[in-house]
């Protein structure tokens, strides 16, 4: 299959309709989108991406009128939250009311992880459609996520028709990923909306831990094929021609720095870990992730 990076949103709109996948920027990361109401489109990404089929995708929608079209139960305090979070780094997990969203995006949960992109190139698409996508990051499976189009052509070259160029993303980290318990809100996955920000609403929980409910909490994540090192305070790394430090990791540069230094050819990645609070709290969970849980002490 020949890959093709392009702006010409109409022919990705004609391969989307036709059941096919295409690469589309978001504010976050690059996401690989399908039809989500089409199993069979459903089923390319997750072998387009080599994905573990127990890994839910997240379903972009134009805003909370097409989630209640999808039959999904909305409470209050969702409501509230998609008024002040969308568009936008926000998914919330909902409670499906019947079988309109594919089996296969849940991974048989009787839950759908849902967000509004913060992405005129997206949201365009999507209206354009008439449907939602489903759409995780558009990266194999386990690697860093793309945050411009030439990553997902390095990863998906072959695999996929066509590439939309949206320019290097925003943000440059996933969506933060929540489930609501009545008036609480739990963290599943934490990302650009902050415990401090969603603290306004309701009591928080972090809980960033391996969890079936949430894309991207569980199997290996965002690691290069270098050896990542993750370090709390002042540790100093040897010295080592192919040794590579990134001393102050950012939300919008970690996944290009990592995929830069393997093109460098680096054997290993030492990061600095970031307080965990604020946008810290996204980088940190990343960064212990790419790490394999590889952390060094000062």
């Amino acid at each position: 299959m020949t890959t093709t990076i392009s702006n010409n949103i109409s022919r990705a709109v004609e391969l989307l309709k036709l059941g096919e996948i295409v690469a589309l920027p978001t504010e976050t990361v690059y996401g690989l989108a399908g039809n989500a109401l089409n199993p069979e489109a459903i089923a390319k990404i997750f072998t387009a991406k080599n994905r573990p089929q127990d890994n839910p995708l997240i379903v972009h929608v134009t805003g909370m009128d097409m989630v209640r079209e999808l039959g999904l139960e909305v409470p209050e305090l969702a409501e509230r939250l998609a008024k002040r979070f969308w568009a936008g780094s926000l998914t919330i997990i909902l409670r499906k009311n019947n079988n309109t969203i594919s089996e296969a995006i849940s991974c048989g949960l009787d839950s759908v992880a849902v967000r509004m992109p913060n992405s005129p190139i997206m949201l365009d698409i999507i209206r354009q459609c008439g449907f939602p996508l489903a759409a995780p990051s558009a990266n194999l499976s386990g690697s860093p996520s793309p945050t411009c189009a030439e990553h997902v052509y390095a990863d998906l070259n072959g695999r996929i028709p066509l590439i939309i160029d949206g320019g290097n993303c925003e943000v440059g980290l996933e969506s933060t990923v929540i489930s609501l318990a009545g008036d609480t809100i739990r963290i599943l996955r934490p990302g650009a909306v902050t415990p401090e920000m969603l603290s306004e609403f309701a009591e928080v929980i972090i809980d960033d831990k391996d969890s079936p409910l949430s894309p991207g909490t569980r199997h290996k994540h965002y690691c290069p094929k270098a050896q990542v090192i993750a370090c709390r305070g002042g540790y100093q790394p040897p010295a080592n021609p192919n040794l590579y430090i990134i001393d102050n990791p950012e939300a919008h540069t970690l996944y290009a720095q990592l995929r830069k230094f393997d093109e460098m050819g680096a054997e290993c990645i030492y990061i600095k870990l970031p307080e965990p609070e604020g946008i810290g709290l996204a980088l940190y969970n990343r960064i212990i992730r790419a790490a394999n849980f590889n952390i060094i002490e000062s």
